[in-house]
């Protein structure tokens, strides 16, 4: 880091991440092979959250640490593990930004200061789930950059903020709809399953005192040959 400049030193070329041929394919000189790594890293994240027992946890602690808690799950373990591989995605995208060749231009105080908020506006919009983030991304990112390029036609770049903002309200509105609808098309339903829980015992006894004073088939004729042996036995004495 140069400290005069206020900006990262210049990579070394050996460092810099082999473009192997895609830029002639996307006609730029700064396409990499990080596209294939952060691939990679998306599949791994995605196997982790969605297939794995470890990640059912990091998911239950993420949305309810104290009812995690009382499930049996250890809670502090997951929290630390999540912040761990947190650290590493990050460290992996800083290191993928930075030999990507084009580091020394980067001013640390003004662009990576940002970028934790860029993560959040991120991971909202990708509904907090790997692929949608990978999605997102691309998006917010085709944005920020069209953003900085339209000041060379006289607009204000502060737009393109105005315009992720605005996205980021939509998807969280649509998220509170969502819970919303979600809760007053459970509320009836589980009304009625209790309703149904109450009619089985009454069905229940009634059904089992009919039984008692009323019987049916093989009780009616056990209860009539009784009888008649009853009757037989006097008739002898």
């Amino acid at each position: 880091y140069d400290s005069l400049k206020n900006q990262t030193k210049p990579v070394l070329k050996s460092a810099i991440l082999p473009k192997a041929g895609l830029d002639k394919l996307f006609n730029t000189s700064n396409v990499n092979i990080g596209i294939f790594i952060v691939l990679i890293a998306v599949g791994i994240i995605y196997i982790i959250l969605q297939k794995t027992t470890f990640g059912y946890e990091l998911k239950a602690c993420g949305s309810n640490k104290e009812a995690s808690r009382y499930a049996g799950i250890n809670e502090k373990r997951s929290i630390i593990l999540s912040m761990v591989i947190s650290g590493a995605l990050a460290g992996l995208g800083g290191g993928l930004l930075y030999l990507s060749g084009s580091g020394k231009y980067l001013h640390v105080l003004d662009v990576l200061a940002a970028e934790g908020f860029s993560g959040i506006s991120v991971a909202l919009l990708g509904m907090s789930h790997p692929i949608g983030i990978l999605l997102s991304g691309l998006f917010i990112a085709h944005l920020e950059v069209g953003g900085f390029n339209i000041q060379l036609y006289n607009f204000v770049p502060e737009v393109i903020d105005m315009i992720v903002a605005v996205i980021i309200y939509c998807g969280a509105f649509a998220l509170l709809f969502r819970q919303i609808i979600h809760r007053l098309i459970r509320k009836p339903v589980v009304e009625l399953a209790g309703a149904n829980d109450i009619e089985e015992p009454l069905q229940t006894t009634s059904q089992i005192s009919t039984a008692t004073e009323y019987p049916v088939g093989d009780d009616i004729n056990n209860g009539i040959d009784n009888k008649e042996n009853e009757t037989e036995h006097k008739e002898d004495i």
